[in-house]
């Protein structure tokens, strides 16, 4: 039973992405406390409650994917019922806690993620191939959390910098998964880039977004003044990124090989993200 919770909250992504609120508070205040942890927590609640619910809703077409039929609700071993009480409890508990931290501001924020989640791109994943880009707005509201706990501002550059990360980061990001599982998400009933624009040129759509990942790395390290130590490190990752990038645009370029580029292209947005973090606390305790 707890190995089914583990699945259907999707805990390891769920934990992946709170991180970004602590990251984000240690950006924004340059130190660690009570209320980061809170905060983090808060956004793990509330991702575990809506990916629940997203698995719920795409129990049937899970049941089709090969990488994820053995989900507990597409295999039959958990009921969507459960998954409904599942989701319920976990989002109202974020919910309790937010609120506590962050007011009403917070609670909208959190209805925000749960409709733009559950109600637009879940059911728009089914009818269009470009959902990722109105879904990616998704991922800039757990640094938001971690921001606005550590009593700082989004209009502020350096969060402004930090949401255009996060934001354009996530479009190649679920390109690559694409290449590499798009047979499934046909099985499943889902339009993909792939039939969309072809390998080739999904390829070079793909590098595009990444180069535009990668300018927006360099706007937020800029935004942000950091020591020139970090500055070297982030420009070496930024080129490591860039020389991965070509990889995509050789003629002889194999899908399975997208889970390499898949991997740099992660390694290095959180080492950005790290490396800020640890300048910014730096700059706080000398």
């Amino acid at each position: 039973m707890l190995k089914d919770f583990y699945v259907v909250t999707k805990f390891v992504l769920s934990f992946a992405v709170s991180l970004s609120a602590l990251f984000a508070y240690i950006m924004a205040k340059g130190e660690m406390g009570l209320d980061m942890i809170l905060a983090t927590l808060s956004v793990l609640l509330v991702a575990m409650g809506v990916s629940t619910l997203n698995q719920v809703q795409e129990y049937k077409s899970d049941a089709k994917m090969l990488r994820t039929k053995h989900r507990p609700i597409a295999s039959g071993k958990m009921t969507p019922k459960t998954g409904m009480i599942i989701a319920g409890i976990l989002i109202v508990l974020s919910m309790i806690l937010i609120y506590s931290l962050l007011g009403l501001t917070g609670v909208n924020i959190f209805m925000f993620a749960f409709i733009w989640y559950n109600a637009m791109y879940t059911p728009l994943k089914k009818k269009s191939a470009l959902a990722v880009i109105p879904g990616a707005i998704l991922g800039v509201i757990p640094p938001a959390i971690g921001w606005l706990v550590a009593g700082h501002s989004l209009k502020e550059l350096e969060f402004i910098a930090l949401g255009a990360y996060y934001f354009i980061w996530q479009v190649p990001h679920f390109w690559l998964l694409v290449m590499l599982f798009h047979g499934d998400y046909k099985e499943g009933g889902y339009p993909t880039v792939m039939r969309l624009f072809g390998q080739a040129s999904l390829q070079r759509l793909t590098f595009v977004w990444l180069v535009l990942t990668i300018q927006a790395g360099i706007f937020l390290v800029w935004s942000f003044e950091v020591y020139t130590p970090t500055n070297i490190l982030a420009s070496l990752v930024g080129l490591w990124t860039f020389v991965s990038s070509f990889e995509l645009l050789r003629p002889s370029f194999e899908l399975k090989n997208a889970r390499s580029v898949f991997w740099k292209i992660n390694t290095s947005f959180l080492l950005i993200v790290i490396f800020i973090s640890i300048d910014e606390y730096i700059k706080h305790h000398i």
